[in-house]
Order: structure tokens, then C-alpha cells, then sequence
């Protein structure tokens, strides 16, 4: 009944003691560092990782390729087991993508096994948020089909709020579809971006200092979540622990939640967000359901800051 394995990507951030405790696997992927040999994107410590993106040093990485999908998803079905692979957003990578062809040519190979693909909409945090709730849904009993019904539900409805302390390292991976866009340094502007419905990023406001972003975030959680007080949340954080633990306890301050995980965004983001990235998932309603309007980031006209434009493409 429960016969079948929770595999995501390297965007999946969740701590290592709760992918060994429930068994979900994680396909890491090739890190590309300037000047360096190649690291795993699991094997890469992630204090230096954060180090060197502080050196201004250009890390880059690779969707996973289906060839890939299809040797670890393969080894799997020779095991006898079926496969729910949860995935970072597709508007985001093209690893998902690489996923569903991998498995439906499988499926032709296998017909009487089962692979499902479920697209988180999400990364980092809700990746791994999106992971464990399936894998408490499997230790509940849950069958494939049934997992799979309730991750199509869970992803849907999945917030990813969160900010950073530079626009610079997502101006350098092209990741942030909006228009001309500047962090106000003079001013302290924080950008508070979110992912849309397809799955890509945008800024969704700003609010001034990193404590003013740390309130907004409370804010989208208290306005959006469903039931704060009974909900797993997820806090992450590109090497700014700290600043997740002071987040942590903004939130239980005004609600008594029913768990909070704190991780790193791994190398995955962390190399689009930059240190001091940090980010809130949970299950709640879509922000378009509360008739907000998008606020870009104020440009150098706007804010009378001198400060370089950032061209921020997809």
C-alpha cells in the first residue's frame, strides 16, 4: 500500500534530519564555481558556499537532466517501488520538466509501475515543506494515488514570501521577472518578492530595514494562512541564522503554531538570493484572493537614489 519512495531535486531545503528520519531522497546537482572545480550541490558546505557568493565569486547551477531522473527513478522501480518526486517550481528550473519526460518514458517501459511528478510551485523551504507534509501523509497510511491528490491540493495553495538584502545576486541569475528594479541602500528598502501563479518570482512590495521585511512577512503569513495556529511553517535563510530565530519567535509570539522548521536555503537559492536571504512557507489562500496589487521595487526616479539600476530579466 505504502510501497513507493519520496525522491525531490537540489531545490528541496529541509534539514538532513528529517530527509533521513522520513526517507526522502534528494538528487543533488553539479555547482559550477568560478575559478574552482565543481562541487555536489549536497557536498558543498554550506557556511563556505555563503562565503565565497560574499566573495562576489560566480556560482552557478544545473537543472538536473532526465538522463539523471531516469537512472535514479529506474533503480527505484527495480526495487520494487513506485515513485511521487516533488519538484521546485518549473517556472523556476527547468528540472521539473527534465522529471516528467524522464517519467513517462519509463512508464512505457514499466507499465505496471507508477511514477507521479508534482510541481511544488515553490523552492527552498517549500520544496521541502511540500516533501514532508507528503511523507506525513505516507506515515498516516496514504497510498500513491492518494499522496499524489493531496500534494496537487497542497502545492496550490503554497505561499513562498521572502526577501532579500541584495537585488545584486538575483539581477545576476536572471531569476526576478519584474522591471527595472534598485535596493534602496540609502533608504534601507527590502524587497518582499513571491512567486505567481506559474511559478515564477516577482516583488510584490517593500518595506524599509530588515526588521520592517521581517514584519511583512508575519503580515502575508497572518493575512493568507489558513490556520496559523495548526500549521507547519517553514523558515529559511541563506546564513542568517539569527535572523531566523528572531522570525521564529515574531511568529509564536502571535500564535501558538504547531511547528516551525528553520533551514538553510541551500545552494540551489542561496545563489540567486545572496547571504542574508530570508524566507517564510506555509499553506494558506492565494494572495490574489485579497485583491492586492503588485508593487514593484522603487527605481532610482522613484527613491532619488543614485544608486545602479538593476535590469532584472527572466
Amino acid at each position: 500500500m505504502n510501497n513507493y519512495k519520496i525522491i525531490s531535486d537540489f531545490g528541496c531545503d529541509l534539514p538532513e534530519t528529517l530527509l533521513t528520519q522520513y526517507g526522502i531522497e534528494v538528487i543533488p546537482t553539479n555547482l559550477h564555481i568560478e575559478g574552482e572545480p565543481d562541487a555536489l550541490s549536497d557536498e558543498l558546505d554550506i557556511s563556505e558556499f555563503y562565503q565565497k557568493l560574499r566573495e562576489k565569486k560566480m556560482i552557478k547551477t544545473s537543472a538536473i537532466n532526465m538522463q539523471t531522473f531516469k537512472n535514479r527513478f529506474e533503480e527505484q522501480l527495480l526495487a520494487g517501488f513506485d515513485v511521487l518526486y516533488i519538484g521546485m517550481s518549473a517556472g523556476l528550473s527547468a528540472t521539473f520538466t527534465s522529471a516528467k519526460l524522464a517519467a513517462e518514458e519509463l512508464m512505457e517501459a514499466y507499465p505496471e509501475r507508477k511514477i507521479y511528478c508534482a510541481d511544488s510551485r515553490s523552492g527552498s523551504g517549500g520544496v521541502g515543506l511540500a516533501a514532508y507534509l507528503a511523507a506525513l501523509k505516507r506515515e498516516e497510511g496514504a497510498d500513491l494515488e492518494e499522496t499524489f491528490a493531496y500534494m496537487q491540493n497542497i502545492c496550490s495553495k503554497l505561499n513562498s514570501w521572502f526577501t532579500v538584502d541584495d537585488l545584486f545576486f538575483l539581477k545576476r541569475g536572471g531569476r526576478l521577472r519584474t522591471a527595472t528594479a534598485v535596493v534602496g541602500s540609502i533608504f534601507m528598502i527590502k524587497p518582499i518578492l513571491t512567486v505567481n501563479e506559474e511559478g515564477g518570482l516577482f516583488a510584490w512590495g517593500k518595506a524599509r530595514g530588515k526588521k520592517g521585511a521581517m514584519e511583512e512577512l508575519i503580515r502575508r503569513t497572518e493575512e493568507l494562512a489558513f490556520d496559523p495556529e495548526n500549521s507547519i511553517i517553514t523558515i529559511s535563510h541563506a546564513d542568517s541564522m539569527e535572523e531566523a530565530v528572531n522570525l521564529e519567535m515574531m511568529l509564536r509570539a502571535k500564535w501558538d503554531v504547531k511547528d516551525i522548521i528553520i533551514t538553510d536555503i541551500g545552494p540551489a537559492f542561496g545563489a540567486h538570493c545572496g547571504p542574508g536571504g530570508l524566507a517564510v512557507f506555509f499553506v494558506g489562500k492565494d494572495p490574489e484572493e485579497e485583491n492586492n496589487e503588485t508593487e514593484e521595487i522603487p527605481t532610482p526616479e522613484e527613491t532619488n537614489n543614485t544608486a545602479e539600476a538593476a535590469e532584472i530579466n527572466e
